[in-house]
């Protein structure tokens, strides 16, 4: 399937220039349901839940939850999801993006915030390119979830019946795009206190201390 490049990278350097750190996904949240009606997805079609109520941390906003119908041959197939989270971590706040030949960069000190604005553009450009070719395809949920860089909470608080089931989910996040992740052995908890300075975990690793 071909699609609108030059779209696709306007709507990311639109998203990635609106400030929306954990907890403060408001801003974001009404760009998103700008940009998903600009591409032909009705307003009837987005809706925000009621997470950040059931978060025990001061959360602007829910997670934003789009229903698509399906559509020809596919219409009446099992539902599936995609779905990203909103957030940035508090190091991308005053981020200035820039086309700079083959990437965006970033024009203030700060962290860019391609976790995961990218994920944003990923399913607004699908919900744009559904609707504009018209294609073929089962119901499909749009799931963009809020603090998920500060704990996975919209995740954790989403309710199974507001995404209405879907059988499979595909999440894009922050690493390659030639990498697919499955499934995961498990998981281990700790507590611990981090001195140094502050960095996103995935690109620039503190060289402080740790103390468990």
């Amino acid at each position: 399937m071909s699609f609108d490049i030059q779209a696709a990278t306007d709507r990311l350097m639109r998203f990635l220039a609106v400030e929306g750190v954990t907890g403060k996904e408001a801003a974001i949240g009404r760009e998103l349901t700008a940009a998903l009606q600009e591409g032909g997805v009705p307003a009837d079609a987005i809706r925000l839940d009621d997470a950040n109520t059931r978060i025990p941390v001061p959360t602007e906003t829910g997670n934003l939850i789009v229903d698509l119908p399906g559509r020809g041959a596919m219409h009446n197939q099992p539902r599936i999801m995609f779905m990203t989270h909103m957030d940035t971590v508090p190091l991308c706040a005053g981020a200035k993006p820039k086309v700079a030949g083959r990437k965006i960069v970033n024009q203030a000190k700060t962290a860019l915030g391609g976790d995961n604005r990218c994920g944003c553009g990923v399913l607004v450009t699908l919900a744009a390119e559904l609707a504009k070719q018209k294609l073929d395809h089962p119901p499909i949920t749009l799931l963009f979830c809020v603090r998920e860089e500060s704990g996975l909470w919209g995740a954790r608080r989403v309710k199974t019946q507001d995404i209405r089931s879907p059988i499979m989910a595909f999440n894009y996040d922050g690493g390659s795009a030639s990498n697919v992740t499955i499934g995961a052995v498990g998981a281990d908890r700790w507590q611990v206190e981090i001195f140094g300075r502050a960095s996103h975990a995935g690109s620039r690793r503190s060289a402080g201390s740790v103390r468990p």
